[in-house]
Order: structure tokens, then sequence, then C-alpha cells
């Protein structure tokens, strides 16, 4: 089942896409990734698992969605 989340906006999106995804979980999945868009430049984590695993990647976009932008989970 596939369970989608957004934001646009200038607030950090990190947490708010993954507040997003834990309202979700109860679906049921095999993976779960974060897309952002900010400054022109399109960033993607993606973790095989629970959220726990992409809790842990997302390190990786820590300091773009610190300056909001488009973003999806």
């Amino acid at each position: 089942m596939c369970g989608i989340v957004g934001h646009v906006g200038y607030r950090p999106v990190q947490e708010i896409l993954l507040a997003g995804l834990e309202k979700l979980e109860y679906r049921g999945y095999d993976s779960a990734g974060i897309s952002l868009l900010a400054d022109g430049r399109l960033d993607a984590v993606r973790a095989v698992g629970n959220l726990a695993n992409l809790r842990s990647a997302v390190g990786e976009l820590a300091e773009a969605s610190e300056r909001g932008g488009v973003a999806v989970a």
C-alpha cells in the first residue's frame, strides 16, 4: 500500500515528513524515502525496512532540510 506526505514551505521539513510517515506506518511497507527540492537541487534518500532505518539515513538531507523547500515522502 502506498502513502504520500508532502510539504511546501520554509520550515525545516525533515521532522514534518517523518512525523507524517509515522502516521502512515500502520499500513506496512518494505521501504520509505524522502525527496527534497531546495536551491534548484533534488536530493533523495531511501531506506529498506521500517521508519527507523529511514531516520538513520536522512542525516544526508539534514542541511538542505533546514532551509525548507518542496519535499515528498
